[in-house]
């Protein structure tokens, strides 16, 4: 299991990336996203050149507000060129994967309509990757009403769409962890875990154990994931202080080790 920092566009780019090798993490999730990473004011190259000088190897996840499920289909349009400028970062920085983040669909489609507009959109990213030697990843979202049907469909029509899992978007509004769930259907396309704490009530990207009551069960989940043979790449997503991110690290290596 590697342990890997996403970065914060709020930030920028390159101190991000310093910072996450000064902290001796594996590897860096890079978010594709203004301010601090905007697709049309950064320097992918240079980036790169940061990134290869620093040893780091590079996961890219696409800016969550490209608003692909826009009603309007010149929205989408646009948003979809966004994501396919992302692959093309995500190749020059040498990335193994894009995530993208599930939205649905407009309002207005019905179920049918819903799957095939996604089947799509999806279809044309995964060959623009394939083509670059890159996956591209779907991130379960924090609407977890039906969600997991809708994935089911979608990666059932979906051939080489790969599956990026957020265990914090999962505890949001559930009564009980949805981990095994997810693995048991898509298991087999899952390649990188995205990981954070809340208190279940909306994604707050906390250290893990920071809320009172309604937080994630670390050792229940990593168990889950060993249970399914799962030794890959996991993101910490923390915001706020960055001290935070060592402490978060180092438990999460402390309760994967104990787990069985």
């Amino acid at each position: 299991m590697r342990i890997g920092v996403q970065t914060n566009p709020a930030h920028p780019i390159t101190s991000e990336i310093e910072r996450a090798a000064t902290d001796s993490f594996d590897y860096v999730d890079i978010m594709l996203a203004a301010p601090g990473a905007a697709l049309e004011q950064t320097d992918w190259r240079k980036i790169a050149d940061t990134v290869g000088a620093l040893n780091l190897s590079v996961h890219c996840q696409a800016a969550a507000y490209l608003p692909i499920a826009n009603p309007s289909p010149l929205v989408r349009q646009a948003a979809l060129d966004e994501m396919r400028r992302s692959l093309d970062a995500t190749a020059r920085l040498g990335g193994s994967t894009l995530s993208v983040l599930w939205q649905g669909w407009p309002a207005y489609f019905n179920e049918a309509d819903g799957y095939q507009f996604t089947q799509q959109w999806l279809a044309i990213l995964v060959q623009h990757a394939r083509a670059q030697n890159v996956e591209l990843a779907l991130i379960n979202s924090a609407n977890n009403r039906h969600q997991l049907k809708y994935f089911r469909e979608v990666f059932h029509r979906t051939p080489g769409l790969a599956f990026t899992y957020d265990i914090g978007n999962s505890n949001v509004g559930v009564p009980q962890s949805l981990t095994r769930d997810y693995l048991f259907a898509l298991g087999d396309r899952l390649r990188l875990v995205h990981l954070s704490d809340n208190d279940g009530t909306t994604p707050q990207y906390l250290p893990l154990g920071a809320p009172s009551q309604g937080g994630i069960q670390l050792d229940h989940e990593l168990r889950t994931l060993r249970t399914f043979r799962y030794d890959g790449d996991i993101t910490l997503q923390v915001l706020g202080d960055r001290r935070w991110l060592a402490v978060t690290r180092d438990l999460l290596a402390e309760v994967w080790a104990q787990v069985t």
